[in-house]
């Protein structure tokens, strides 16, 4: 959605596989480790520490950090405050969302079905009795990061 609004895409993440399905996303690069510039938005999906603290090494000056994959607890990530307050930095988590973002994904989504691989994104279906096989296809190299479950 942010490559289709105008917004240039930088994707970071050390998995080559998942960097090649961001480029048919709409990245408009990738790489392997943190980037080597700085960004006016950075965020952050996966709430792995290392990557919150490469999201926030990431800001340009007046950059936002969007923290959206520390959704459960796991070890503290380190703040400078005085990068924080020099940089003019904006630190935002998100959780959760409302109707309207519901609707605005799937109104993407019909719009936009045929220009990128949606169904990529999901492996499947399994049935209730094939979980194991299940969880055992989403953590095979170039698997669907979803599985999906049939009752």
């Amino acid at each position: 959605m942010a490559s289709r609004a105008g917004a240039e895409v930088v994707v970071a993440d050390p998995h080559a596989d998942r960097r090649a399905r961001a480029r048919r996303f709409g990245a408009a690069d990738t790489v392997g480790a943190p980037p080597e510039r700085a960004f006016d938005v950075a965020l952050e999906l996966s709430g792995v520490p290392a990557a919150v603290r490469a999201c926030l090494d990431a800001l340009d000056v007046g950059g936002t950090a969007v923290l959206a994959g520390s959704v459960s607890p796991g070890p503290a990530v380190g703040l400078d405050p005085e990068r924080l307050v020099r940089g003019l930095h904006t630190v935002v988590g998100v959780h959760n969302y409302a109707p309207r973002h519901l609707a605005a994904a799937v109104a993407f989504l019909v719009a936009e079905h045929t220009r990128f691989p949606f169904a990529e994104l999901t492996g499947g279906p399994w049935s209730l009795d094939a979980l194991d096989d299940a969880f055992a296809a989403a953590g095979a190299p170039g698997a669907a990061p979803r599985q999906a479950v049939r009752p």
